[in-house]
């Protein structure tokens, strides 16, 4: 059987490094904006994450895009 795919959405998860904790590690924070059109281009994603990042104070660890979609069988 077939598995038919619908994109639902998608979310845009920036994560900072807030600091450093008593042995050194990074302190990290993460910003997750919702209702992210599951059509936009990643390169879109990327450059509203770089222009939100540029309005932190923090260094940006990491962009994540995490897409979510409704499986069913055919």
């Amino acid at each position: 059987m077939a598995v038919i795919s619908t994109p639902q959405g998608s979310r845009l998860s920036i994560s900072y490094i807030t600091g450093k904790d008593e042995r050194g590690v990074d302190i990290v924070r993460s910003r997750t904006y919702n209702n992210i059109k599951s059509s936009a281009l990643d390169q879109d994603v990327m450059d509203v994450a770089v222009i939100l990042s540029g309005l932190q104070t923090y260094p940006v660890k990491s962009v994540t895009r995490i897409n979510q979609v409704d499986l069913a069988q055919e």
